[in-house]
């Protein structure tokens, strides 16, 4: 499983992939908002995917991750369903968080102990390290969410 850097050819892959994880965040698929987000920031260099087989830029997504440099954050973490549970979220979570500043916090908007679809991604980010800092706006279907944060290195 190799994470490499998306490219602009990935972005119908990344669309479907985000059609897979709309019941849980909201409308994304047909979202120009989304759209000029998610092409800002393959520009940018700052979203990561693992393509399936490990095949070049344009191949389906297995999973995908973009941080924002200038917050230190991750802004947008899905994995498809079919590869949960494979080690793909902890590779793109592990990739990012080495592209991010550790001599500095680093936030992640997810979901709260209350949300049953939430304990995946929630067990994850523990395991590297975050905490629940404050409660957050639930997203627009409704799930609640918590800002995370993963505390400097000393």
């Amino acid at each position: 499983m190799n994470v490499q850097p998306a490219t602009i050819d990935d972005f119908e892959s990344w669309i479907a992939l985000a059609g897979e994880v709309e019941h849980l965040f909201g409308a994304m698929v047909h979202e120009p908002s989304f759209h000029d987000a998610l092409k800002e920031a393959l520009r940018e260099g700052r979203a990561f995917c693992v393509r399936q087989d490990d095949a070049g830029a344009g191949a389906p997504l297995l999973g995908g991750i973009t941080v924002m440099f200038s917050h230190n954050e991750i802004e947008w973490f899905a994995v498809s369903g079919k590869c949960r549970g494979k080690g793909v979220g902890k590779a793109l979570l592990a990739h990012a968080l080495s592209q991010l500043d550790a001599r500095r916090d680093i936030t992640v908007r997810t979901f709260d102990r209350s949300s049953e679809e939430g304990k995946p991604a929630r067990r994850l980010y523990q395991a590297f390290g975050f905490r629940d800092h404050r409660s957050c706006d639930p997203t627009s279907t409704g799930f609640p969410t918590v800002i995370m944060i993963r505390k400097k290195e000393a």
